[in-house]
């Protein structure tokens, strides 16, 4: 599969996912104009939308992919919010084109899906999961993931410690997203034997340490790690 990251973090999230034949968007969370110009304005090339939860960062360019007629999928929550999203179901497979995209529930602070993606074309899968405390469910035989690293419980405590971080944005941040060790954990707990790559997204600007991230996940997967 080929990946684009066309942006990460709290400013705002998206990711195009193609296997050659079908190419689709996770997230929508810039501005649809952003969207085009990371595409080079090759838009017609997507064929859908796929959005975790219904944040800002997440979103924000739901309206605009409606008002142009690109089809936009997501949970009841979602669709509430945005007239036109289509909704899906827990893990009940979705196919679109060439990929059969499976949501699961994620723990946050609103109604939230991550996807499996698996490519019938190229016989690849994909994971991908953001804003989550933790992911209760197991995989295996995935190629690639897509995963959040928001934070690091050390950083985050330190910073909080001395003021530069209120302790209540702290509370929050540990229910609603996932830190380096959950996501270690949860590495540990999957069959990785068929992953290639693995990139740490969600990156927290005051409470992270994209070195440090990158090299326990290296450490324990062996697989190409990219952070962003």
């Amino acid at each position: 599969m080929d990946i684009q990251v066309l942006a990460s973090g709290s400013s705002g999230n998206c990711y195009k996912i193609s296997d050659g034949k079908t190419t689709i968007l996770l997230d929508a969370g810039i501005p649809f104009k952003k969207i085009q110009e990371g595409l080079k304005f090759d838009t017609k090339s997507i064929s859908g939308c796929f959005i975790t939860h219904q944040h800002g960062d997440h979103s924000k360019a739901v309206p605009e992919l409606l008002r142009r007629g690109f089809k936009v999928y997501s949970n009841e929550d979602v669709r509430s919010v945005f007239h036109g999203v289509q909704r899906l179901s827990d893990k009940l497979p979705y196919r679109q084109g060439s990929f059969i995209i499976t949501p699961f529930t994620c723990q946050h602070d609103v109604e939230c899906y991550g996807y499996h993606v698996q490519s019938i074309e190229t016989n690849e899968t994909l994971l991908y999961f953001t804003d989550t405390a933790y992911i209760k469910y197991r995989f295996r035989n995935i190629h690639y993931i897509l995963a959040e690293a928001n934070y690091s419980f050390d950083v985050m405590a330190e910073n909080a410690k001395k003021g530069h971080v209120p302790w209540f944005v702290s509370e929050r941040v540990v229910q609603t997203h996932m830190s380096i060790d959950t996501l270690l954990d949860f590495l540990k707990a999957n069959d990785l034997h068929s992953v290639k790559e693995i990139y740490l997204l969600h990156l927290s600007n005051a409470n992270s340490d994209a070195a440090s991230f990158k090299t326990r996940v290296q450490k324990e997967t062996g697989a190409v790690v990219y952070v962003y």
